[in-house]
């Protein structure tokens, strides 16, 4: 099956966060503090006040990002990259309810992106990787990025959400349906392709290790009960209401790597593992 983008898992660091599940809450907040530390160092200039939905202006410390402008960073997934089953999963959420954007603290997690502008030895190859992939895998978001792109962000979270949009933005096709992804009277799913979606953005001079350490923390911060706040700040919360099924699937999802959520993906869906393997070309 060809669901990773980049590389097998790689053995864990000693500088990675810990991957014990029973961690106690002094090796979370030693992790938390150190991505605060470094989110402090790195973080890009935050956005004049703008609009988060029609009609209600809100001030910011985030900057909005357009997904065409967005490649996932190496580091994604234990260096896997992104699930082609989640990316559509999200899509068609997106299609059949109407794309939801975070209003006062609620909804999507907030993204978290390195501009590369000029690009790093790290951002370059990410984008390298992104083009290769994506023009010769089918269901991808093709990215529109030159070889040589000048400024385009890589994401650290977030990656699947930001791909979801681009397959609006370019109309691609449904690897369930067939059917043409289409942003019909969804003015939310319209600003959000057009002006971009508020997102904590940080400078590229963070070493690969400390981008890795981010991506792995970043796909924790429900099982440790903290998260990025509107204001682009880290902070602890109460764990949400939702629903049991619905909570389980989100938590594994953000703990799985590329291969494994295309599995949950599947599995959720009930896709049938020989349409996997054909490349979903029946639907393509």
């Amino acid at each position: 099956l060809r669901c990773s983008l980049f590389e097998p898992r790689a053995m864990a660091r000693a500088d990675e966060p810990e991957e014990d599940e029973d961690q106690d809450m002094d090796t979370i907040m030693r992790d938390v503090e150190r991505l605060r530390s470094l989110i402090q160092r790195h973080r890009k200039g935050s956005l004049e006040p703008g609009v988060a939905t029609k009609g209600a202006a809100t001030a910011t410390g985030l900057l909005r990002v357009r997904s065409d402008k967005v490649v996932p960073d190496g580091t994604n997934r234990e260096r896997t990259g992104l699930s082609l089953e989640h990316i559509h999963y999200l899509a068609s959420l997106f299609a059949s309810k109407g794309f939801r954007p975070r209003v006062n603290d609620v909804g999507h997690d907030v993204p978290v992106y390195v501009h590369e502008a000029p690009p790093s030895t790290s951002g370059a190859a990410a984008l390298l990787r992104y083009r290769t992939m994506s023009a010769g895998t089918p269901g991808y978001p093709v990215t529109r990025l030159p070889a040589h792109a000048e400024d385009f962000f890589c994401s650290l979270g977030n990656g699947h959400f930001t791909q979801a949009l681009n397959l609006f933005r370019h109309g691609c096709k449904s690897i369930f349906t067939g059917e043409p992804y289409l942003k019909v009277d969804d003015a939310q799913l319209d600003l959000a392709l057009r002006m971009g979606v508020p997102s904590l953005v940080l400078s590229n001079d963070l070493s690969v290790a400390d981008r890795k350490f981010i991506s792995l923390m970043l796909n924790r911060q429900h099982a440790q009960g903290w998260t990025v706040n509107d204001s682009g700040e880290v902070v602890f919360v109460d764990g949400p209401d939702a629903d049991a099924d619905t909570s389980q699937f989100e938590a594994l999802s953000k703990e799985l790597d590329a291969e494994e959520l295309s599995g949950l993906v599947r599995f959720k869906l009930g896709i049938d593992v020989s349409e996997a393997q054909s490349n979903y070309r029946s639907k393509l």
